[in-house]
């Protein structure tokens, strides 16, 4: 079952990644951290509006603006280190740094849903995600598709990534009954808002 419903959350990063990618030509340059706050916010947007268990609308507006904050500021320290790192930019920098700014994204915003929606995120569960979210940023800057498109791609790919990884730590007590369902076994189940007050 899980917190969210998978296959619209998914279907909506897929028309958002279109969408996003037939109109970049007629985005306005507002820089790095900016853009990927945009990005982040769209992920966090996707991801409220396809909880199984809705959160009023106050706190899936603050889930969004944090969540889109987390994301800013991890930008902004990739962009930090790259000043303080110096030298000229190849390929081993900009993968070090844009590794070092998507795996505190990733650690940050998956603490984030942990945090907002008592997902049962072991901290094992948590760096999984964290290494997924990495190799994805990675595998686009490898492949050159980081140049012809920007920071879109290295977000759209994040974007995956990091859903790939709630997705399997969501579903695994459903499709292995015989795995542990406790709260430190990696899973993630859905919230129950009586719970909270």
């Amino acid at each position: 079952m899980g917190i969210l419903h998978y296959a619209r959350h998914v279907g909506l990063l897929v028309c958002l990644a279109a969408v996003l990618a037939g109109t970049r030509r007629w985005m306005p340059a507002i820089g790095v951290v900016a853009t990927l706050g945009i990005y982040g916010a769209l992920h966090a947007s996707t991801l409220v509006v396809t909880l199984r268990a809705r959160p009023r609308a106050g706190r899936g507006l603050r889930f969004i603006a944090i969540a889109s904050s987390l994301s800013m500021l991890s930008a902004a320290l990739g962009v930090g280190a790259s000043h303080f790192v110096g030298g000229s930019m190849g390929l081993a920098r900009t993968a070090s740094l844009l590794s070092l700014s998507s795996g505190i994204g990733a650690a940050a915003y998956a603490s984030l849903i942990r945090r907002f929606f008592a997902a049962s995120l072991t901290l094992s569960a948590i760096l999984t995600i964290v290494l997924g979210c990495i190799v994805a940023t990675l595998a686009v800057l490898v492949s050159g598709v980081y140049l012809k498109g920007g920071g879109l791609w290295v977000a759209v790919s994040w974007w995956f990534a990091m859903s790939l990884g709630l997705w399997v730590h969501d579903g695994r007590s459903a499709k292995h009954p015989s795995l542990p369902t406790g709260t430190d076994d990696g899973t993630i189940r859905p919230v129950d808002e009586t719970e909270r007050r």
